[in-house]
């Protein structure tokens, strides 16, 4: 709930409703069953109830695009598979990344419309690529709240089926955190959908609180590790043990590991002395439209040599 109160918030109805409902938005994020009265010192109503607005219509409009953030095979530095990110295109050609509108559109029930699109949209470009040859992997996200759908399997394999793309080459990625909100439930749908053949990656590792006998009882074939335990691990003693530890362990279920925001030489050094299989990061590539991943395909991507490698 949101309470506005004349007249400290707004002396007139509409500002009344507009501040109220930010309240709403911002009670939201506390849980369930609670309550928030507007106050122009805390609520930013007017920004916060423009951003839904635009939002909104984004949603409309369909203003999104993917891009495409290669995953490499460290030991031969070939593109084995990208991961696909939307991204909001505003009509002045801006782009708004998702950390800034995702939540939001978490909040406003709006992220099952959107995650529709995306799958609707990386079918549709990897039956491209196919067309032109490159027959690449694609993840993409599951967000906790899909989790919700009462058809969420159906959903993605009809599209997926419908675009005539084989399961095997789609990977469904699920947070750590979302995978154990109700666990469950994402067990099943897990397990439905590596049934149907596809993917299962369990993202952001590390950052979480699932617990290990739980990732045992769910069909993970991909561990992808937190950026925020490869960043500066060569460096970091302690960093340096906790990923030699998730890389044994996914070792030891059985599960390949993808290491998350690779930026130095050093960092690409080390995962591979571990036995990291694949990487992903700006040392590599930024996400980049599908366009620029045929060139990655034809030509590769550009990986720097650490030492010591011919």
């Amino acid at each position: 709930m949101g309470i506005s109160l004349f007249p400290q918030d707004a002396d007139d109805p509409g500002g009344l409703q507009r501040n109220a409902e930010a309240a709403m938005y911002e009670s939201k994020k506390a849980g369930p069953a609670g309550y928030v009265i507007s106050s122009r010192g805390t609520v930013d109503s007017a920004a916060k109830l423009q951003m839904v607005t635009r939002l909104r219509k984004a949603v409309e409009s369909q203003r999104w695009v993917l891009h495409y953030q290669p995953v490499i095979e460290l030991a031969t530095t070939r593109m084995t598979g990208v991961e696909a990110l939307v991204r909001w295109l505003e009509p002045d050609g801006t782009m708004v990344p998702p950390a800034e509108f995702i939540p939001l559109a978490e909040e406003l029930g709006l992220i099952e419309t959107i995650g529709d699109w995306v799958v609707n949209e990386l079918v549709y470009q990897a039956g491209a690529w196919r067309d032109l040859g490159i027959d690449i992997d694609i993840g993409f996200n599951l967000s906790p709240r899909q989790f919700w759908q009462p058809d969420l399997e159906e959903r993605i394999l009809a599209k997926i089926r419908d675009g005539g793309i084989d399961p095997a080459r789609i990977t469904v990625e699920v947070t750590e955190s979302s995978a154990m909100m109700d666990p469950d439930r994402a067990q099943e749908i897990l397990w439905n959908l590596h049934r149907a053949g596809l993917q299962i990656a369990i993202d952001d590792f590390g950052t979480g609180y699932s617990s290990l006998s739980r990732l045992r009882e769910v069909p993970v074939e991909v561990l992808k590790i937190d950026r925020s335990f490869v960043s500066g691990v060569d460096l970091d003693p302690q960093a340096a043990s906790i990923v030699s530890a998730f890389i044994e362990l996914a070792s030891g279920l059985g599960m390949t590991t993808l290491a998350e925001g690779i930026e130095t030489v050093g960092e690409l050094e080390f995962l591979i002395s571990r036995g990291c299989q694949l990487g992903q990061g700006f040392l590599f590539s930024r996400p980049v439209p599908p366009e620029e991943i045929i060139a990655f395909a034809l030509g590769g991507v550009p990986v720097p040599t650490p030492s010591g490698r011919a």
